[in-house]
């Protein structure tokens, strides 16, 4: 029991014995989960470490993944239970720290702590109520439902109730120091229900019994899918800090003997933790497109099958770490279509409460299926045959990468050494036709603000992006490789490119090599050259457009507002979102992770889902915009399968701009 003074106290002994107990099993399981992890192999995930420490106030202690639409309320009920859990921890270690030896944590015995926890009690139980009703009558498809869940909550609702009791009991008979004299309402309530003589009956009952719930809880936790309470705070600590975009590099890969990740030792012991993390919520599910259009992949499952792999093998390989070891999942054997689904678009990482990191898991057992195996589809391999052998996934003469712009006189960058930038026009803006178009715009544009522009013509090649998600690591490295030898070779500083792909690919990876460089994408200085008045645009007819949001431009890059500024800017334009599928919650088009070269055979193509959600939003728009040349042709596509193209024309934003060029 709780005394302001003296050591051992009765219960003091049997209190010491229970909590030795107690968190021995929680420090024995988290001990041999922590061995397991390590079975992965090493990856550094130290740098910034400032910016872990505001990931860790603002993503962990701030919950700002779990308080967005539209998980708000359900969110904040979340919120509530985990920053009520912090705070009653504090009081539960001072809790026993005072049954044990007899005083308190420095601050812990004050009237403003007691409210606090009171306080938080309360949230916590009227939270826990909300996470109840929800499970049982509104539970969403993908998330797991399970006994574990109940226990959980249970507990957590006993150890609030429990407190809450022993303290109104404690303060109604007197046995509870000055420091808690000042109690919220609902102590006292209590206090006014118990008589002293009844109190003093239900107080040691009550505290017993929060000792006890505390203590099977510790030991329960590391049991639970409910580890990720405290595994959340260093897999937020260790997440990565390059750009969302950039996957990892193969270091010396010429030397290099296997690829990939075919074992859990294949898996980095990062990707590992994600497992423990993983709170099976289903967020990264319900916003996967391609789980969305009825294909087999399934982010959340991917996450959960890797751990329960490690946590199968773990023993087994603790005891010989050279014992034989079967692949993470099944889908590795028989059936791989999951893994080929994935367009790595980041809905997953971008819904994920706990910043679990999914892409790179799914490239990695890529790498081992492309490299390893030689068993991607076979239009992925076309399209990887046709970069290696002409630069291009379409397999279009190198000699003609350049013929888009021959009437223009666009001059080349070894025609133009000294000039500013390097429009890097990308495989898409080269070859195919639709796309030429939206390069000629681009030109036009720099060349009516009078920014110095050169292009390379057929000495530029593909930045290897499809390869690269597609698993070739090796064929990104070499087109990666050669472009960098080029752009050096020229002296290239500044580079514009109107793809987010080769944005992405040339800003975030290129460095990983050396290759480093000023990269912008060009709706970003279009709008920065329409601030500083640089170009004029002349009012054409009104027209409502909608805007799609490029993955790799948006959730990739964080390039949200500045393609919409550029929208606002068109004077007779009248701009409408894609609600509610827009900015971090846009819809993906279905081409990125190489899936434009592939052909979609089961479910809906996600480009038909994405040409639905925008019919459906009734904007009134007569054309959609976007920034990206995948998106482009796959809305082109989808509004003509869809028999919407009277209705709705799909755009690039440069080439509502360029039609509304001032010309002198």
């Amino acid at each position: 029991m709780i005394a302001p003074t003296g050591v051992f106290v009765p219960g003091g002994a049997v209190l010491l014995v229970l909590a030795v107990l107690g968190f021995g099993a929680f420090f024995w399981r988290a001990w041999r989960l922590y061995r397991y992890m390590r079975l992965g192999r090493d990856e550094a995930r130290i740098d910034h470490p400032w910016r872990r420490v505001r990931d860790e106030l603002v993503v962990y202690l701030g919950q700002r993944k779990l308080l967005k639409r539209p998980y708000y309320v359900r969110g904040l009920a979340h919120a509530f239970i985990f920053w009520g859990f912090l705070v009653i921890t504090i009081g539960t270690v001072d809790l026993l720290v005072s049954g044990i030896v007899g005083f308190h944590l420095p601050g812990a015995g004050s009237g403003l702590f007691a409210w606090t926890i009171d306080i938080f009690a309360v949230l916590v139980l009227v939270s826990i109520a909300i996470a109840l009703v929800r499970r049982l009558f509104f539970a969403p498809p993908r998330m797991h439902v399970a006994l574990d869940g109940y226990v959980i909550l249970g507990m957590i609702a006993v150890l609030m109730l429990t407190l809450l009791v022993f303290e109104g009991a404690g303060l109604a008979a007197g046995l509870l120091e000055k420091g808690y004299s000042s109690p919220p309402i609902a102590n006292a309530i209590l206090r006014s229900i118990f008589s002293r003589d009844a109190a003093g009956v239900v107080f040691p009952v009550a505290w017993w019994t929060h000792v006890v719930t505390v203590l099977a809880f510790a030991a329960y936790l590391p049991q639970s899918k409910h580890l990720h309470i405290v595994t959340t705070l260093p897999n937020v600590f260790f997440k990565k800090q390059t750009p969302r975009g950039a996957l990892s590099l193969i270091k010396d890969i010429e030397n290099q003997e296997t690829f990939g990740a075919a074992t859990i030792r294949d898996f980095s012991w990062k990707q590992l933790l994600d497992g423990y993390t993983c709170t099976e919520c289903g967020r990264c599910s319900d916003n996967c497109p391609a789980l969305a259009t009825g294909k087999p992949l399934d982010p959340q499952k991917i996450v959960l099958d890797i751990r329960d792999q490690l946590l199968a093998e773990g023993p087994r390989l603790l005891k010989d770490a050279k014992a034989e070891v079967k692949p993470p999942a099944h889908w590795v054997e028989s059936k791989p279509e999951e893994l080929w689904a994935c367009t790595t678009c980041a809905a997953c990482v971008e819904a994920c409460p706990v910043t679990i990191e999914h892409i790179d898991k799914i490239v990695d057992m890529r790498r081992h299926l492309t490299l390893m195996e030689g068993s991607a589809p076979p239009e992925a391999q076309r399209a990887m045959t046709n970069i290696e052998r002409a630069g291009n996934p379409w397999g279009e003469p190198r000699e003609t990468r350049g013929d888009w712009a021959k009437d223009l006189d666009v001059p080349t960058f070894a025609e133009k050494p000294d000039a500013e930038y390097l429009y890097f026009v990308g495989c898409a803006g080269s070859y195919d036709r639709r796309n030429q178009k939206v390069a000629r715009a681009l030109a036009a544009i720099l060349r009516a603000a009078g920014v110095s522009f050169a292009i390379l013509g057929k000495a530029e090649t593909c930045t290897g992006d499809p390869a690269r998600r597609l698993g070739n690591e090796y064929l990104y490295q070499l087109q990666a490789r050669a472009n960098i030898g080029t752009l050096n070779g020229h002296g290239v500083k500044k580079v514009i490119t109107s793809c987010p792909h080769c944005f992405n690919t040339i800003a975030n990876e290129y460095p990983q090599l050396g290759g480093n460089y000023e990269v912008t994408h060009a709706l970003p200085l279009v709008q920065k050259l329409i601030a500083e008045k640089r170009i004029t645009l002349t009012k054409g007819a009104d027209e409502i457009v909608a805007y799609h949001d490029p993955c790799y431009l948006g959730r990739h890059n964080g390039i949200y507002d500045q393609p919409r500024a550029v929208l606002d800017a068109i004077p007779g334009v009248e701009r409408k979102e894609i609600a509610p599928h827009h900015r971090e919650r846009g819809f993906c088009c279905g081409a990125g992770g190489g899936r434009m070269w592939m052909e979609e055979r089961m479910g809906q193509r996600v480009n038909h889902r994405r040409v639905e959600q925008l019919v459906m939003a009734n904007t009134g728009a007569t054309k959609v915009a976007s920034g990206c040349p995948y998106c482009l042709i796959m809305l082109d596509e989808g509004v003509g399968a869809k028999g919407v193209q009277e209705q709705i024309t799909p755009v690039d934003v440069l080439e509502l701009v360029a039609a509304r060029l001032e010309t002198n």
